[in-house]
């Protein structure tokens, strides 16, 4: 990805504190983005903000919480948001239910933002593994509706919203490289094309 493409965009992701959000928040940083990073543990984001400190703000915000997201959402306002990465599922999978709630509630709460950027929203979720039960299967199920529900609400407005189901494992990522592509792509100006879609990240197959 060219850095001119994100240079001087606002980026938050949420649920940053994993695996993925920090590969996101250097991935973003290596071409020019604005990141706020959004987690309840600040020793990470401190960490991560520390590569570039002109660029990544860490926001020690619990995501799962409505009432600081609805004051998160107060605060910023009409200020324009060109991307928002929901990372909740993946960075509390022992509490998906309130991790699942809490993406339509800080994508209304950020609404306006989104409007005012014309922004993306991007929800990433593993798949279930073979042996869950039928309780995460039935959360899979509506983690997978979630985009085409948010693109049909916020769509309207030119706020593009998809998502990415990434295999069971983080570990079976192809590659982290491409999923940070894959989700700059949906996010990138050949991406606006794309809407209300639920995307596989296919394992790697070594």
């Amino acid at each position: 990805m060219r850095g001119v493409e994100f240079s001087g965009k606002t980026v938050v992701i949420a649920g940053a504190g994993c695996e993925v959000g920090i590969a996101l928040a250097h991935g973003f940083g290596r071409v020019g983005a604005r990141i706020v990073l959004m987690d309840r543990e600040e020793s990470t984001l401190l960490e991560v903000a520390t590569l570039a400190r002109d660029r990544i703000e860490p926001l020690a915000l619990d995501p799962l919480r409505a009432d600081l997201s609805a004051q998160f959402g107060e605060i910023w306002a009409d200020e324009p948001l060109d991307i928002l990465i929901h990372l909740q599922p993946l960075r509390h999978p022992d509490r998906l239910a309130a991790a699942m709630s809490s993406i339509p509630a800080l994508t209304r709460d950020l609404a306006r933002a989104l409007k005012a950027g014309q922004g993306r929203v991007i929800v990433l979720f593993s798949a279930p593994t073979p042996l869950a039960g039928i309780d995460r299967a039935l959360l899979d199920k509506a983690l997978s509706a979630l985009p085409g529900m948010l693109h049909d609400k916020l769509g309207v407005h030119g706020i593009c919203c998809n998502a990415l189901r990434l295999p069971a494992s983080v570990g079976d990522i192809c590659s982290m490289e491409a999923l940070v592509s894959t989700v700059m792509f949906l996010c990138g100006p050949h991406g606006g094309a794309i809407g209300g879609a639920l995307l596989p990240l296919w394992p790697r197959s070594d």
